[in-house]
């Protein structure tokens, strides 16, 4: 009797993430992992042109809050964050506003994205902890974007069956207890983006994969410029997961 509660308890936050996906159907086709939608890029646009006003609180709500389409903010405990689904997915995700734990369950057949850190800023370590489990096609990263240049990078920390970055390792990494590989992929002439129509996107890869732990951001932005990458003032840093296929769930605290 006493394994069989053990068992149970421990089976509670995944059944309570299941309980709380939408079951949304959805016939549009995983998005390929070098390309950006035009969904995504409005999502991007509209963070980076709304920057400043986020400087006050925008959600100071003391219960927790379940997310399944596009929202982001900052919470009453200061943290920044997001939820990016605009294809459909079948997504919960939890906020709770006075720490920074949140919840993410998920069973997907197209693009998502969520997670939670900080907004602004200069370039900071995030620590994050909790259980996580999850199968098919996704990436867990410390993720952001940043001003002058424009630029999106991730640090990943672990990932599914596709593969992050290009194939063209520029360098390593050695930070946070672990070798990344380095890699930047350039997007030329997309849609707008604060005023800019080309951006590059820098990936630092770990390659002894982990789903917990602390990672400096400033780190890797140093070691990005002295390989010739160029990233800027960040507009946000945040522990990340982002889907394509398959499912999981993750219950998460960042510091």
């Amino acid at each position: 009797m006493v394994s069989f509660l053990s068992q149970l308890r421990m089976a509670l936050p995944v059944l309570s993430a299941v309980a709380c996906m939408l079951t949304v159907a959805t016939t549009v086709p995983p998005m390929p992992r070098d390309a950006l939608s035009p969904e995504r890029l409005q999502w991007i646009r509209e963070i980076i042109g709304n920057q400043t006003d986020f400087n006050a609180t925008s959600d100071v709500s003391k219960r927790s809050t379940i997310i399944s389409t596009r929202k982001d903010g900052i919470d009453a405990a200061g943290f920044y964050y997001s939820l990016y689904n605009a294809n459909g997915a079948d997504v919960g995700y939890t906020e709770y506003p006075t720490t920074g734990q949140f919840e993410l369950g998920w069973s997907a057949k197209t693009e998502f994205l969520g997670g939670k850190g900080y907004r602004g800023g200069n370039p900071r370590s995030l620590t994050w902890d909790g259980y996580f489990t999850a199968e098919g096609d996704w990436t867990l990263a410390i993720y952001g974007w940043t001003l002058n240049p424009v630029t999106e990078w991730y640090i990943v920390e672990s990932h599914g069956s596709g593969t992050p970055g290009n194939g063209h390792i520029l360098g390593q990494v050695n930070s946070d207890g672990g070798l990344y590989d380095v890699y930047s992929l350039p997007y030329r002439n997309v849609p707008k983006i604060y005023g800019v129509t080309n951006f590059d996107q820098h990936w630092s890869v770990r390659r002894s994969h982990r789903t917990s732990g602390t990672v400096d951001v400033a780190a890797h932005f140093r070691r990005w410029k002295e390989m010739g990458l160029d990233p800027g003032t960040p507009i946000f840093q945040m522990v990340t997961l982002e889907g394509f296929s398959g499912k999981g769930y993750l219950n998460f605290k960042v510091e």
